[in-house]
């Protein structure tokens, strides 16, 4: 179902966006278009993309669209605050302290973004993970065709040092203790960006090479991690890996594909498969209508009952949108899933697992969620390359569930069936590897006759509130205002 195109506002344009994010942030996350319209010209032909005019604009679009639109201040002046970012800061101050909007709403270039959620960006390549003590980073994924993979980089390297060249490397302790952290040391998400790396393997063999950032494949759906496994009395199980919600083509009346996700369903269907793992661990969202596709083939045997409901706030009400399930040619008739998810799943990736309850024996293996049950709509300003990314929604399953700002499980999550089971991220094997933590409590679920947790389950979280966690996951998932696309939908990746 199309999400409704809200009328221009100025030079603005509208196209829907649902997080991250944030790991969002990046839903944690997740953000991400659903329809993009053709360009709108600029009053007169002639752009003005001042910052005075620019924040006319933010301001204005806030006052009509914000999800939270009593928390924005009563008055404010815009020309006290040098830049957009900075003024939307201080608009968003009250629901950040609330922790409802947790630098989800920002502003960035549009064809960055457009490039980046086709599945194309500029990196080395490799998503890595914190430790707060003692300090240290490690490889949790890396993308096939990238720099990092081409020098050698494997999931669960450890990072040993990093710096503008061999003779001016930092010890990564020391990079994690500066002002910066690993964001400034390692740079901007630019080609052509040069940089010197040690690092050690599993094996315990060290290496260092320069590493120069250059466009790479998300490569959504790993077909190395794709698989269909068996339980112990036979059952066979389908595994695979959703790193974002990206699409293959985004436009104007243009299809939402992703092939190689329809790809694993037709084979999962060819084979019989009925339960499914569905690994979104460094997920951190993206596009709705990647959301709404998998659900799809999660569900759509239940056609026509409701998906989700979108919602936004009072002045917006009208624009209430019912999601409802549908077939496709690939979808699997469901009997059992479970999300493998971590703190960095967000958004659309909550999302999905939010709407599954109600329709199949649903699991999350892992730890709690970002927590991001929000959405953003995107406001462009095409002359300008500018993007105002708003939260403007929420969206809740059919019984209503939502507002799981603490993540998931939220209290209730067990209430139709839904099960939280503790597992820790193994940096040793791989996704989908019958021994891998993860996979295995997964698969340990799915072959239990009474669906317990073999290693026990998640707490169940407050409602309201901000995340729990270290300092150091906070610092990689609630960035500041000016964090790239890249580190909203792909939280930790370089």
């Amino acid at each position: 179902m199309r999400r409704a195109r809200p009328p221009g506002l100025r030079a603005l344009r509208q196209v829907a966006l649902a997080l991250l994010s944030a790991a969002l942030v990046v839903a944690c996350g997740g953000r991400g278009i659903d329809e993009s319209p053709g360009p709108v010209p600029p009053p007169g032909g002639v752009a003005d993309c001042g910052q005075a005019r620019l924040k006319a604009a933010v301001l204005d679009t806030a006052r009509q669209w914000y999800l939270f639109p009593e928390l924005l201040p009563p008055s404010i002046d815009p020309a006290s605050f040098a830049t957009v970012g900075q003024f939307l800061d201080a608009l968003t101050a009250q629901a950040r302290a609330e922790g409802k909007d947790r630098f989800f709403s920002g502003t960035t270039s549009i064809a960055t973004e457009n490039q980046l959620l086709q599945g194309q960006t500029a990196g080395f390549g490799f998503t890595l993970l914190e430790r707060a003590a003692p300090a240290g980073v490690a490889v949790a994924q890396v993308f096939a065709g990238s720099a990092a993979a081409e020098a050698g980089f494997a999931r669960g390297d450890q990072l040993l040092a990093i710096g503008p060249s061999v003779a001016t490397l930092q010890p990564i302790a020391e990079v994690l203790a500066s002002a910066g952290g690993l964001d400034q040391a390692i740079g901007p998400s630019t080609a052509g960006i040069a940089r010197a790396l040690r690092w050690r393997s599993l094996a315990g063999v060290e290496r260092t090479a320069t590493l120069t950032k250059r466009s790479f494949d998300i490569d959504a759906v790993p077909e190395a991690n794709l698989r269909v496994l068996a339980l112990a009395d036979g059952t066979r199980v389908g595994h695979l890996t959703l790193r974002s919600f990206v699409s293959d083509t985004v436009g104007a009346g243009q299809t939402v594909n992703l092939a190689a996700l329809r790809n694993a369903f037709a084979r999962f269907r060819s084979e019989g498969v009925r339960n499914l793992i569905v690994d979104l661990r460094y997920n951190g969202g993206g596009l709705v209508s990647i959301a709404e596709l998998l659900l799809n083939l999660l569900a759509g045997d239940q056609a026509g009952q409701v998906s989700f409901e979108t919602r936004y706030n009072a002045q917006q009400a009208s624009r209430l949108e019912v999601t409802r399930l549908a077939a496709q040619p690939q979808t699997v008739p469901t009997l059992r899933v479970a999300f493998v998810v971590s703190d960095r799943s967000a958004s659309a990736s909550e999302q999905v697992v939010n709407s599954m309850v109600p329709y199949a024996r649903t699991a999350i293996i892992g730890t709690r969620t970002f927590g991001k049950p929000v959405g953003q709509l995107a406001f462009d300003i095409a002359a300008c390359d500018f993007r105002l990314r708003l939260v403007a929604f929420r969206t809740v399953n059919r019984n209503g569930d939502g507002d799981y700002y603490s993540g998931l499980p939220y209290p209730g999550f067990t209430r139709p069936g839904g099960v939280a089971c503790a597992a820790a991220d193994d940096l040793t094997r791989q996704p989908g590897d019958p021994q891998e933590r993860m996979t295995a409590e997964a698969l340990a679920w799915l072959g239990s006759p009474t669906g317990q947790c073999s290693s026990g389950a998640i707490a169940g979280g407050a409602t309201e509130g901000l995340l729990p966690g270290t300092a150091a996951l906070q610092a990689v998932l609630l960035p500041a205002a000016g964090r790239e696309p890249l580190q909203y939908y792909l939280p930790g990746t370089f």
